[in-house]
Parts: C-alpha cells; sequence; structure tokens
C-alpha cells in the first residue's frame, strides 16, 4: 500500500507536468473521409498527401536534420464515413524508414497488433481498414508515455519504509524527471537503473520495465536483495522527447547519451548531481544499467582490463562478463552479443559511470523487432544473474 506522502507526491509530480497541449492535424492531413492526428502523448507525423481515393502518403521529419535515422511515427487515423473504409497509407521518410515495422491498437486499448506492410528505399506501404466513424492510432512501437511511468513507479513500491518516488529535478521543458528510489540503512552499495535517453527505443523500455517490476516483487530472491542493496530507478530520463515522439533528441536539440561528458542538458546535470552527491555521502555504486534499442540484442561493456580515468581500479573485473555469459546460458534460444568498447570522449552514460565512480555499467540493447515474451525472458535472466554477482 501506498503512504499518504507518496500518493501525495504522486499527484504532486502528474500535476507539474507542462500544459500538454498538441497540434491536431499536422500539414494537410484531413480529408474528407479520414482525418490523421497526432493530439496525443508521442504522436508525431510532419504532413500527407492524398495519392487517389483511400491512397495517402504520410510524411516523416526528425526534430533536427543530422540525425540517427531512426524514423518515429504515431497517429491517429479516423474513417469519417459511415460506412467501412480501407485505406492504403505509404509512410516516406528520406533514410530508416524500416526501423519501426507498423502496430495498431484501438483508441483506450493497451493490446498493440502487428501490421503487414511492404516496404523500399524510403518508404513502408500497409492498409488499413475501420468501420464507420472508428479511428485507431498508428505506431513504429507501443506507445509508453510519460503518465505510464509515473504511475508505474508508484505502484512497484511494497515497501513505503524503504521506498519512495522522488523526482530529480526537470527536464528542459519543465518536466519531472521521476525516480524510485530504495535504501537501506545496511549497505552503503548502490545499483542504478535506467532508460529512454532516446525516446522511440521501447523494446528496451520494455525490457526494463519488466526487469524493474522483477526487482520490486514479492519474490524471495530479490526482497533479500533489496535488503542488501540501495537501488536509484529512472526509467524515463528524456520526458519531453517521449511526448513530443522525437527520433533522438531532447528538446533541446542534444543526443543525451552523448552529453554525459559536459553535461549541457538539465537532464543529464540532475542525474549526475544526484550520483555525486550520494558517492560523497558514504555511497558505492556498484553497477549500472542503460536501457537502449537498437538493431541487435547486445551488451556493451567496457573492454576487460579497463582503468577508470579516476585511477580507482574496478572491483571485480570480470563481473560483467560472467554476467553476461550467464544470461546467454539461461536464454540460450534468444541470440545475444557483447562489444566492450571504451570511448573516452563520446559523453555515453556508461563511460561516466565507469571512468567517475570506478563502477560497472552496461548498455543494454534490446533488438527493435524481438519477440516481447524473448525480451521478457532475458530481463529475468539478467536480474537473477545479477544478483547472484552482486556481493
Amino acid at each position: 500500500m501506498l503512504s499518504l506522502a507518496s500518493v501525495a507526491l504522486f499527484s504532486q509530480l502528474t500535476l507539474q507536468q507542462p500544459q500538454e497541449d498538441k497540434p491536431r492535424n499536422p500539414d494537410g492531413c484531413s480529408f474528407e473521409q479520414v482525418e490523421f492526428t497526432t493530439d496525443f502523448a508521442a504522436g508525431r507525423l510532419h504532413h500527407c498527401e492524398r495519392e487517389q481515393e483511400g491512397q495517402f502518403k504520410l510524411y516523416l521529419k526528425p526534430e533536427k536534420e543530422d540525425i540517427n535515422p531512426s524514423p518515429w511515427y504515431a497517429f491517429a487515423v479516423e474513417n469519417l464515413a459511415n460506412e467501412s473504409k480501407t485505406f492504403t497509407i505509404t509512410l516516406f521518410a528520406d533514410k530508416g524508414i524500416s526501423r519501426y515495422k507498423p502496430k495498431r491498437s484501438s483508441i483506450g486499448e493497451n493490446m498493440w497488433h502487428p501490421i503487414p506492410f511492404s516496404e523500399g528505399d524510403g518508404w513502408l506501404k500497409f492498409k488499413v481498414t475501420l468501420p464507420a466513424q472508428e479511428k485507431e492510432i498508428i505506431a513504429g512501437q507501443e506507445i509508453i508515455d510519460n503518465v505510464h511511468y509515473i504511475e508505474w513507479l508508484s505502484s512497484l513500491i511494497k515497501e513505503p519504509e524503504h521506498s519512495k518516488v522522488i523526482s530529480l529535478g526537470v527536464s528542459s521543458e519543465g518536466r519531472n524527471l521521476a525516480a524510485l528510489e530504495h535504501t537501506v540503512t545496511s549497505s552503503n552499495k548502490w545499483l542504478i537503473l535506467i532508460g529512454r535517453q532516446h525516446p522511440p527505443e521501447v523494446t528496451g523500455a520494455i525490457a526494463l520495465l519488466h526487469f524493474g517490476e522483477l526487482l520490486f516483487s514479492d519474490e524471495k530472491y530479490v526482497s533479500d536483495f533489496r535488503k542488501q542493496y540501495n537501488i536509484l530507478l529512472v526509467p524515463n530520463m528524456n520526458p519531453d522527447g517521449v511526448y513530443h515522439g522525437n527520433w533522438r533528441l531532447t528538446a533541446a536539440g542534444v543526443d543525451m547519451n552523448r552529453d554525459w561528458k559536459n553535461q549541457t542538458l538539465p537532464e543529464t546535470q540532475a542525474l549526475a548531481k544526484y550520483l555525486t552527491k550520494l558517492t560523497k555521502g558514504g555511497g558505492k555504486i556498484e553497477f549500472a544499467i542503460d536501457f537502449h534499442s537498437t538493431h541487435r540484442n547486445v551488451f556493451y561493456t567496457m573492454p576487460k582490463g579497463y582503468e577508470p580515468s579516476s585511477g580507482v581500479p574496478l572491483r571485480n573485473p570480470q563481473r560483467v562478463y560472467n554476467w553476461i555469459e550467464e544470461i546467454a546460458e539461461m536464454v540460450d534460444s534468444v541470440e545475444l552479443e557483447y562489444q566492450p568498447g571504451a570511448h573516452p570522449d563520446s559523453g555515453v552514460f556508461k563511460q561516466f559511470i565507469t571512468d567517475k565512480f570506478a563502477a560497472h555499467a552496461v548498455t543494454y540493447e534490446v533488438s527493435d523487432s524481438e519477440e516481447r515474451d524473448n525480451i521478457k525472458r532475458v530481463a529475468e535472466a539478467a536480474l537473477i544473474s545479477l544478483i547472484n554477482r552482486l556481493d
């Protein structure tokens, strides 16, 4: 049960979000028999054209021209006619259109269904049939919005004397950086979990959600772990980008996972300030995971034998590799890779954590097209193996 303080903070975090007032129609997207709209969180579409009766071209544009080619799209399609209609929709982007495959969901339903499609260089085509006066949401992945994260964090609290929802600060546009903080007086060890630095990377978000739900479940192995470890869980580092349906960047036009060296963003500054404060107070970060998505399942690690720039050696240097090997053994039917690398000037989170705090850090990447059950299986294996390795 949530404490009154947690309920109050949940209400405060929800109410303090900026006015969410998105334009209803992208340019030229309202027609006699059909309307394409984006007036909801994560909605994104640039403009529309009608080819001929029942056939439409929909164009996707990034928040900034020089950007990773990962076109995100999410829009409602509404049949305005008094009879069932089939609409042929072709999405166009300069590059990268095929990364996120189309899915459909009824309004008010949280079930997503794949749509058959064809594709070519810079385009993706599919058909949608709707009954009279009906509307559906079409998106490249499931929509997990900012409000969902705040509600989800609050739902995880099983031990209000140890766990609470906090705000680390606010984003460029004033949205809260909501986090779950779990603290115990018996230990100075910390596990740090973050996600959604890049808004469209939803399969990584699904992995983090399942990992977090298991971590704060009533299972004995995790409840015992929570007695020995402090935890900071920040599932949505880029709430502005998530709201706007950005392809990759924050509202300030910056790739957050290239900002950890210089920390020009309020989001990176807020988390860095929190972590610095906890370590100066005697806390020790033992492990950090940053959840993402890409074209395959891969763990980006620091190289074996890496020496942090702080000059403090990593404790138990084989920990990460033993962890990944055990995960692979536990879910041997799912293809997993790992790729070591050090990039001191890149500004990525794992490099920042390793160099600044002499802690193990991993970028946990999930394939864009991975089966959802497999995502959960790997996340569960990752948690079980991690608990086995954290002492």
